[in-house]
C-alpha cells in the first residue's frame, strides 16, 4: 500500500498544486485520466471546484481509497467557505482547501464569458475579488501547501 495523488484540473492550477505536493511527499501523481494505482493504495485526491462543486469528487471515491480531499478554487479562504464546500459536496474525510485562481486563457468561450458576469454578483463590493474576475488571476504557491503537507507527514 501507498499514497497516491490524484488531481483533475481546468486550468492547471490544480495541477500545479499535485505536482509541487507530490514533490514535497515524494510520492508519484496522476491526473484523473491517466491513474495509475491498486485498489490498496491511499489517494489523496485534488479538484478544481465550479459550483461549489468539487469535480470528480464522487466518482473518485466511488473508485478509489480517498483518504484526503483537496479542493481548489478562485475564491479566497475563510473557514464559512471551507465548511460550504464540506457541506455541499458531503465530505466525511480530511478536507483542505487550496486557491488556485482564474486563467480565461485555458478555459472555454463559455467560461471566458461566463465567469465575468457572474463574478460581479459573487464579488459584490470585493474589488479583489471584482478584478480577479474581470482579469484573471494565480494564487498558487508552494506556502499554501504548509497546512497539507504537515497533516500528511
Amino acid at each position: 500500500m501507498s499514497r497516491v495523488i490524484i488531481y483533475k484540473s481546468k486550468a492547471g492550477h490544480t495541477e500545479r498544486y499535485a505536482r509541487m505536493l507530490s514533490k514535497e511527499l515524494n510520492i508519484p501523481y496522476y491526473s484523473s485520466k491517466d491513474a495509475k494505482v491498486s485498489e490498496n493504495d491511499e489517494i489523496i485526491f485534488l479538484s478544481h471546484i465550479y459550483a461549489s462543486k468539487i469535480m470528480g469528487l464522487s466518482k473518485t471515491l466511488n473508485k478509489y481509497n480517498v483518504k484526503v480531499v483537496i479542493g481548489v478554487g478562485a475564491m479566497p479562504y475563510s473557514r464559512d467557505y471551507l465548511n460550504t464546500l464540506k457541506d455541499a459536496n458531503n465530505i466525511k474525510l480530511p478536507f483542505f482547501y487550496l486557491r488556485g485562481g482564474i486563467d480565461y486563457s485555458k478555459l472555454n468561450f463559455f467560461f471566458r464569458k461566463f465567469l465575468p458576469i457572474i463574478g460581479k454578483d459573487i464579488a459584490k463590493d470585493d474589488k479583489e475579488l471584482l478584478r480577479l474576475f474581470k482579469n484573471g488571476g494565480n494564487f498558487v504557491t508552494k506556502d499554501n501547501l504548509k497546512e497539507i503537507v504537515n497533516y500528511l507527514k
